[in-house]
């Protein structure tokens, strides 16, 4: 009895190793380990909008883990039955037979090796320590916000003319995507719809760099409208939303708006709740915020069309579109933003329109769903060119942040190259200086404000720079390497973003 309790307890440690080194090499090819900041912030904090993908996820680790495990206890066994069978029939039978118990043992730590292997090849685990251990040491040195912070309640922002806002920020979306002659890295143009708005329209090129605090779609839509990093303590998960406000010590391109009698939506696909965005929708100052969740309660979707995110793309630009009709049947100035999802890390999700085969390889499916996001794009802007009210309305579009996915299943073949998150605007209030910039996500907050006829005294809102002006944006200013130490620098001055409620003075 006990030989079995100990065989079992064998069998049961290489399910167990299977399992993790099945996790590591599927996580390290799904998820984008060397982001840190990225990694530990979901981790951290709600990741309700990815429950479905992440027992999908665990599901299949678990019965691909339990395959394996029996295909290998099998194994051993048809090896030790064919082994006494032979031993048996033999003139001199030898007496050190192999038992069970040791052959479980050397695979358990050929497994143990192994799992170790993939670790230390796959998770980046120092700069996780680092990232952790240094996140609540707060710097005395607050020269940097001091200096360079434009606080948007210390201005007088007036608009000459109030035009109607639609923000759509594309999951993923790079600059990059195109081929070499149209200044991508790719032999095959991915993205020729969204290359022929960068030809025609304004673009500032060849696109955003991203920066720390950055790289990813919570903190990219804190950088593109507040003008400031999300800058984060994975030790204490109530960060960013402490008391359920979301940075309430900044001001926002909402709250900007608001205060100009604007009437603003927001709509992701995802749970509005993922990564915090319902809190900041509610802080600052958002009449109307819709996720998955929104959508189904209100009936203005059905359960089938879902996928492992949410609302598949061409269902939200539906959606998109009721939200705008009814807010231009109004007297009011509107702001409608979109963020996408059919391009997520790793391979994109699931959406009928795109016509993707079930059995397409990894790369082909992440290929398909972007090339099919830019025919989506294209065909909401040609529908937007057909409306009343375009000739009075911006259209703000951009890559939310560089991808996520590894560079061989985009196509990358192990270049190293800058990524830029990609942009354009249609019907601008303002005309470039310049259209070559150096710049970041920071610098979207005042850029966005002025192409819809802002007028802002500083030509600097937050720590972004409007790239109408000949201000020197910081990246263009410090440089990558230096502008990401100073914003790496905890400080009393951003922790007051954190935790300082501007609306309860």
């Amino acid at each position: 009895m006990k030989k079995i309790i100990r065989s079992a307890i064998y069998s049961f440690l290489l399910f167990l190793e299977v399992f993790f080194i099945k996790a590591v090499l599927l996580i390290a090819e799904t998820f984008p380990l060397d982001n840190t900041e990225a990694v530990t912030y979901t981790l951290t904090h709600n990741i309700s909008g990815a429950k479905d993908y992440s027992y999908t996820l665990i599901y299949e680790i678990l019965t691909s883990s339990i395959f394996i495990t029996l295909l290998i206890i099998i194994a051993i066994s048809v090896f030790l039955f064919t082994f006494n069978l032979i031993n048996r029939h033999r003139q001199t039978p030898s007496q050190r037979r192999p038992s069970f118990k040791k052959i479980i043992v050397i695979t358990d730590l050929i497994c143990l090796t192994l799992l170790i292997h993939c670790i230390y090849r796959n998770i980046p685990l120092l700069d996780y320590y680092k990232h952790w251990n240094n996140s609540d040491k707060i710097s005395s040195d607050i020269d940097f916000y001091t200096k360079e912070y434009i606080d948007p309640d210390s201005l007088k922002i007036s608009f000459s003319e109030k035009r109607n806002l639609i923000l759509i920020l594309l999951e993923s979306i790079e600059y990059n995507f195109q081929d070499s002659a149209n200044g991508g890295t790719l032999p095959q143009n991915l993205i020729p719809e969204i290359t022929n708005y960068i030809k025609t329209e304004q673009s500032f090129i060849p696109g955003g760099t991203q920066i720390t605090g950055t790289g990813w779609t919570m903190a990219d839509v804190v950088a593109k409208t507040c003008g400031i990093p999300l800058m984060l303590s994975p030790s204490q998960p109530d960060h960013p939303t402490p008391h359920g406000k979301f940075i309430p010590g900044a001001s926002c391109l909402t709250d900007i708006l608001h205060q100009h009698g604007y009437v603003t939506i927001v709509s992701k696909g995802a749970d509005l709740k993922f990564s915090g965005m319902e809190a900041f929708v509610k802080t600052h100052l958002v009449d109307e915020g819709y996720g998955r969740n929104e959508y189904l309660q209100q009936g203005l979707i059905d359960q089938s069309i879902l996928n492992e995110w949410g609302v598949p793309d061409s269902a939200h630009y539906a959606l998109i579109k009721k939200h705008i009709e009814r807010l231009s049947a109004t007297n009011k100035p509107w702001a409608v933003w979109m963020i996408t999802l059919n391009t997520h890390t790793p391979y994109g999700a699931n959406d009928p329109a795109c016509h993707i085969p079930e059995n397409a390889l990894n790369w082909e499916r992440l290929h398909s769903n972007i090339h099919c996001s830019s025919q989506q794009l294209d065909d909401f802007i040609k529908w937007a060119k057909k409306q009343e009210w375009f000739e009075h309305t911006t259209i703000a579009v951009m890559g939310d942040h560089a991808t996520m996915a590894p560079s061989h299943v985009i196509g990358f073949n192990g270049m190293k190259q800058t990524h830029y998150w990609l942009d354009f605007f249609i019907n601008s209030a303002k005309t470039p200086i310049a259209n070559k910039r150096t710049f970041t996500s920071l610098d979207m907050f005042p850029t966005i404000l002025e192409a819809m006829g802002a007028k802002i005294p500083e030509k600097a809102l937050g720590l972004g720079r409007s790239l109408y002006s000949w201000s020197p944006t910081l990246l263009e200013k410090y440089g990558l390497d230096s502008l990401n130490k100073s914003l790496n620098k905890h400080n009393r001055t951003y922790s007051k973003f954190l935790y300082f409620d501007k609306k309860a003075e």
